[in-house]
């Protein structure tokens, strides 16, 4: 059989999610091999991931854009799309302000909550 690849993949076991439509669904997988150029992710069940979405690998720290290739069941061959650098900022931008939002949003409410456990004490 042929290497088709450009770049050799890596045996790897890691724990990863894909995200898609507009990161309000998000699906665990587990990461199979990984190269720069691509990867294999086996799902736990038969689920329709679209073409394209994110796969983000908390242990690296890194974020993908991921397009499917193949599927087989709960496998899927998955290739890398080469993202603009503003993009990732934008993203990583929005990303820190979301969760500045809900973090002094939950700072508040525990202010509001301390203050009602001090008062009725």
């Amino acid at each position: 059989m042929t290497e088709r690849r450009q770049t050799p993949r890596l045996r790897s076991l890691l724990g990863a999610r894909a995200c898609y439509n507009q990161r309000r669904a998000t699906l665990d997988c587990v990461v199979r091999n990984i190269s720069e150029g691509g990867a294999l992710i086996v799902v736990t069940e038969t689920v329709l991931l679209p073409a394209d979405f994110e796969l983000e690998i908390a242990q690296r720290q890194r974020s993908y854009h991921a397009h499917v290739r193949w599927r087989t069941g709960t496998k899927l061959g998955v290739s890398f799309e080469p993202t603009d650098i503003a993009e990732i900022t934008d993203a990583a931008g929005a990303d820190v302000a979301m969760r500045l939002r809900m973090a002094e949003r939950d700072n508040a409410r525990m202010k509001s909550r301390i203050e009602q456990l001090t008062e009725s004490g």
